[in-house]
């Protein structure tokens, strides 16, 4: 089984901890797809210390429309969306996600944590979804979506992220959502071993102000999704609160 790994950067040298940590692991059965909207020649340096399998070196339009190119490039089984700032603590994390796969021929994913740090590496919040179903995804409890393992074949019967309509805000919560009413018996299994690290501060985690803005285009989508999601008043706010709550004051 081949899991294919999509890491959109944008001029960020942190990239070399994201490569170093995946090319440490001591399951190789994996292809590298960077898509890189601008970079200087110190990245482009640090790309070359790697045998990365597709380097897309092109303008886009946010992380997002990065993330769509990336995923109609991969030829693995599971793909895995990773930023440039994430990096895999554990070098046995992919051979576990790889072995689950191939014991339970009927799972679509793996979930794994997620804890974030801050510019000095101090641990700041942490994420660790019990379960993953989607029932809690409808109900607004959503797992890291960089902290996913998912089967090709569900991005292709999903779609692509949509960031034109929502301008690169919350997109991915949306995929999930579309992801729960397309499979509404997903079978995703939590490793609750392994986690992924990423450096706090994106787009839509980095303060209070980003929470409150996902919370109002979370509303607005449920309200145009609200026959597919019944429960589409319980949605947004137990989304944004939940999220609050995992900050360390």
């Amino acid at each position: 089984m081949l899991v294919s790994i999509v890491i959109p950067n944008y001029n960020d040298i942190r990239i070399e901890r994201t490569l170093n940590s995946i090319y440490s692991q001591n399951k190789k059965d994996f292809e590298v797809i960077v898509v890189d909207a601008c970079s200087n020649e110190r990245v482009q340096d640090i790309y070359k210390k790697f045998p990365i399998n597709k380097l897309i070196v092109e303008k886009d339009r946010g992380i997002f429309d990065a993330l769509n190119k990336g995923i109609q490039e991969v030829t693995g089984d599971v793909i895995y969306l990773m930023g440039s700032d994430d990096y895999l603590p554990k070098n046995n994390t992919l051979m576990d996600v790889i072995q689950k796969f191939e014991q339970n021929s009927l799972l679509d994913g793996i979930c794994i944590g997620c804890e974030f740090s801050n510019n000095k590496g101090k641990i700041i919040r942490k994420w660790y979804p019990n379960s993953v179903s989607s029932k809690k995804i409808k109900y607004g409890i959503f797992p890291p979506h960089f902290s996913l393992f998912i089967k090709k074949d569900i991005y292709s019967k999903v779609g692509l992220f949509q960031y034109k309509e929502f301008k690169n805000v919350a997109c991915d919560i949306f995929w999930l959502l579309d992801l729960a009413i397309i499979y509404p018996k997903i079978n995703i299994q939590v490793l609750k071993q392994h986690y992924l690290i990423m450096e706090y501060g994106g787009s839509s985690t980095g303060s209070y102000k980003a929470v409150i803005k996902q919370f109002i285009l979370v509303f607005k989508y449920t309200w145009r999704k609200s026959k597919d999601l019944p429960i589409w008043f319980l949605l947004s706010p137990i989304r944004t609160f939940s999220k609050l709550f995992q900050f360390k004051f």
